[in-house]
């Protein structure tokens, strides 16, 4: 059980946190870690309704009972700045939560696919709440009241008995490789070699499929939101199984994700084929804990996302942080690439970061997909300035190009009709918005934005 782990890891020897001072200097940062996940615990508590066992507010959808690998990581973790520890409340919404989710279960182990928004999409076998439930037995399986216990067990084993059946033979993309590794870690709990080893055995696939210039691809070129997804998914893979198989690809997407990262920590979105421009800071998750590189990338975006308040992190994150992390040597992302300037797999892209200003120039191209989930790659230019943030482009789109870069032929002949929910994305029209063909030089004075 992990909660051995973390009893040892952060036992008697360590401080109480209001006796010291919380940093971020050096990986991991386990007082900051504890004191994110500490702090969130009331408001999730409170969110609990023990006469159902869900969390959350109406409409009710199976991701609300994500918390409880929260809960379950503050229930084990042994602190002196804990209240939580071992607390009686916390494992009675722990075994609540986890009854709520075999309730809602079909045959087939799968929940509805609802959305906050009213809007139903089928049922699935829920990756994310699946490894989170998977995690918070595995830590706190042997402690829950008996009944509790055996209606988790028969819905965990239901389910992942369906994920299991199509590996390792079922097609690489984000959700099957977060399914791989919550079912190595359920053939962990149960003692099934078979499940692991179905799980053991798609990896490397994953591994192949990676680009060498450190991203995965969902139709041409990068994803950066969607990177992290299998980021995490190796990371946490490789915490329990301890397979040296995907340390290199790690290694590969950390350096990705630090080369693409303007001043305030924000992603260069012109590279990106799923999703727009995010001020946000992604802090990464523990795919990025087991290389320097990655845990470089991990320091630099939590002292920027803390700030010098020391703004916590969720506290899912920082539980997971905590329980999946490798120790060791740290290579900061100012470290990587040559005088601010990274350049992308064959001069596919190129970000430049300055003192004022940065900027990136995105060289990938593509046939203009007919899927509304894969954006056109027609935006190929970003303009960044320390004070005001992103002054130009933002990132990709559909139907839209007066947002291209460049056009051919006349804009006004491609838009979307308020309503319509199965556009044409490609029709045939006089008017070119994407290039054929592109690529990104270092000729010149790059420390210069010339027109």
């Amino acid at each position: 059980m992990k909660a051995l782990m973390i009893a040892l890891m952060l036992g008697s020897t360590i401080t109480p946190l209001a006796a010291q001072e919380v940093t971020l200097e050096e990986w991991p940062p386990r007082e900051y870690l504890v004191r994110a996940i500490v702090d969130d615990i009331p408001g999730i508590l409170n969110s609990y309704h023990p006469e159902t066992g869900r969390f959350g507010t109406e409409p009710w959808i199976c991701g609300d009972q994500n918390v409880i690998f929260t809960l379950a990581v503050a229930w084990s973790l042994e602190h002196p700045e804990n209240p939580f520890y071992h607390s009686d409340e916390v494992l009675q919404a722990i075994a609540g939560g986890g009854v709520a989710l075999v309730e809602a279960q079909d045959s087939a182990g799968r929940w509805r696919f609802d959305k906050k928004d009213g809007s139903y999409w089928g049922q699935i076998h829920m990756p994310w709440t699946y490894s989170r439930w998977i995690r918070a037995y595995d830590l706190v399986g042997e402690a829950l009241p008996a009944e509790a216990r055996e209606t988790w067990e028969r819905g965990l084993l239901l389910g992942f008995g369906e994920i299991a059946r199509p590996y390792p033979d079922t097609g690489v993309h984000n959700i099957p490789t977060h399914h791989a590794m919550g079912l190595y870690i359920a053939g962990e709990c149960f003692g099934n070699e078979d499940w692991k080893q179905r799980a053991r055995e798609f990896m490397p696939k994953v591994v192949a499929l990676q680009d060498p210039g450190g991203f995965w691809s969902e139709h041409s070129g990068p994803v950066i939101g969607y990177n992290y997804v299998y980021s995490e998914a190796l990371g946490i893979y490789y915490a329990y199984a301890q397979d040296p198989v995907v340390l290199e690809a790690l290694r590969r997407a950390a350096l990705f994700h630090a080369s693409v990262l303007f001043p305030n920590g924000s992603a260069m979105p012109s590279i990106d084929e799923r999703q727009i421009y995010s001020a946000g800071i992604n802090p990464g998750n523990p795919g990025f804990a087991h290389t320097p590189e990655g845990r470089g990338y991990l320091l630099s975006q939590l002292r920027r996302f803390a700030g010098e308040e020391m703004a916590l992190i969720n506290a899912e994150l920082a539980a997971s942080l905590l329980l999946y992390s490798s120790d060791g040597e740290v290579v900061m992302p100012e470290d990587i690439g040559e005088e601010g300037v990274a350049i992308l797999g064959d001069n596919d892209a190129l970000i430049r970061r300055g003192e004022a200003w940065s900027w990136g120039f995105s060289a990938y191209t593509a046939e203009v997909p007919d899927n509304r989930w894969i954006q056109d790659r027609h935006n190929l230019v970003d303009l960044f300035h320390e004070d005001l943030g992103l002054v130009a482009g933002g990132g990709n789109t559909k139907l839209q190009p007066y947002w291209s870069t460049f056009t051919v032929g006349d804009p006004s002949l491609l838009h979307h009709t308020p309503g319509d929910q199965n556009p044409n994305f490609t029709p045939e029209i006089a008017l070119r918005w994407t290039a054929d063909e592109a690529a990104v030089s270092r000729d010149g004075d790059l420390r210069r934005l010339d027109a």
